[in-house]
């Protein structure tokens, strides 16, 4: 019996090729021909198909052992941290918390489409309205590594936008760096103006994680010295330490505020979502974020880095995931969680370019090429409703003169600063 013989169907001899062009007659085959007409009427397709749908297209690869092993699984906590008898022994202000709130921050969609996020942070209040309940006074903090890239400008405009635009009477910053002495950053010639402008508004203080992290769940773990090359896997640890101990609003020194006032966000403890694709595996952010001090919030995240295997160097296992992994233990615990501010609010950047924040270190004279008519008043209101822009590090640009981030962010804080001066 003969052997079944298939089709193979990457042969090319097997398969005739026919093709008629737009203008061809059906018996008439002219090789050169068709190619011009097929490229031409190929390229009327294409363009045809665009005009009439919309392409969205993100291709992000996963390891399915790693999603198995690594996201799916919830982990019900076995800590104590919300334990009523060891919320009552710590410092955390419950009152201050549970407080009604006048402002919602969770917007409960996504937001992908045109203005609608911007919209929403402009139904936020400009200012705390009589009866917020909120802390006293909001200190931000901040942390640079000392052994990794020297403080510039970029760092500087980050301190400028908050203290020359914050409530003077209420807030302050906290400078935390990994040197040896505060004195390693308060005798640069860069940072001294700064101390000497704002006096006891900005303090500079060196990071002891071991004292940071007595009375919680790292308290003599020997991943607390860990540290990588970027500076995410020991950033992430201070942050949620310093929240853990004093309490405050954190931001991260790759940021640049816009100048409104962060307090009417302070009656929520928050963190903020990635951007506006809702990545599924990784849609929180930690660059900026705000709890109350010794909140069980940052308990229950140091109680999961105590008991989980440790961090990748150079990862944000102690990041966006570690938020995500807490957030899903939460609400299978029946936990309210803490809330998620809309990405436009401090990260209008990452999104698509259709209603995105332009990129902050564009060429202007380019830009304003390709925007057209309104574009940068556009640009202009989505600006003034939100609170910060995320810079996702590039150390390395500047932001270049006449663009929107020098017109918009940096000329009105300089505004501040010297009449900060004045005052």
């Amino acid at each position: 019996m003969s052997a079944l013989r298939l089709p193979n169907p990457f042969s090319r001899g097997g398969h005739a090729r026919k093709f008629s062009g737009i203008l061809d007659e059906p018996d008439k085959y002219d090789k050169l021909s068709t190619r011009r007409l097929g490229g031409a009427a190929g390229r009327w397709r294409v363009a045809l198909f665009l005009w009439s749908y919309e392409v969205h297209v993100e291709v992000q690869l996963f390891s399915r052992g790693w999603v198995r092993r690594a996201v799916l699984p919830v982990h019900l906590s076995s800590s104590t941290c919300f334990d009523p008898a060891h919320l009552a022994s710590t410092a955390y202000n419950s009152s201050l918390a549970n407080a009604p709130a006048y402002v919602d921050v969770h917007a409960g969609l996504a937001m992908p489409l045109g203005r609608d996020c911007y919209d929403f942070a402009a139904t936020v209040p400009r200012h705390p309205l009589p009866g917020m309940v909120l802390a006293a006074r909001t200190v931000f903090h901040t942390y640079w590594r000392h052994d990794l890239l020297p403080l510039g400008e970029r760092q500087v405009a980050l301190l400028h936008s908050i203290l020359a635009t914050q409530d003077r009477s209420a807030t302050s910053v906290v400078l935390w760096t990994n040197a040896p002495s505060p004195s390693a950053l308060t005798s640069l010639p860069v940072l001294r103006p700064l101390l000497d402008l704002y006096g006891d508004r900005l303090s500079v203080r060196t990071v002891d994680k071991r004292t940071l992290a007595h009375g919680t769940p790292m308290e003599g773990h020997a991943l607390l010295d860990m540290a990588d090359r970027q500076a995410w896997v020991d950033g992430d640890l201070v942050r949620i330490l310093v929240l853990y101990a004093l309490g405050g609003v954190w931001v991260d020194f790759d940021t640049i505020m816009t100048g409104r006032d962060v307090r009417v966000l302070g009656e929520h403890e928050w963190i903020t979502q990635w951007d506006c694709y809702d990545k599924k595996y990784q849609p929180l952010n930690g660059a900026m974020m705000h709890f109350h001090r010794a909140s069980p919030y940052l308990c229950e995240m140091l109680h999961v880095m105590s008991t989980s295997p440790p961090p990748a160097r150079n990862s944000v296992d102690w990041g966006s995931r570690l938020y995500h992994k807490v957030w899903r233990s939460l609400v299978a615990r029946g936990i309210t969680p803490f809330k998620v501010l809309p990405y436009c609010f401090t990260d209008g950047v990452s999104c698509r370019l259709d209603n995105r924040l332009p990129d902050p270190f564009a060429d202007p004279t380019k830009a304003d090429r390709r925007w057209g008519p309104g574009r940068r008043d556009d640009v202009r209101t989505k600006v003034a409703s939100v609170w910060a822009v995320h810079l996702h590090n590039r150390w390395d640009k500047t932001f270049p003169e006449g663009g929107w981030v020098d017109e918009m962010v940096l000329k009105p804080v300089e505004a501040r600063v010297e009449q900060y001066r004045l005052e």
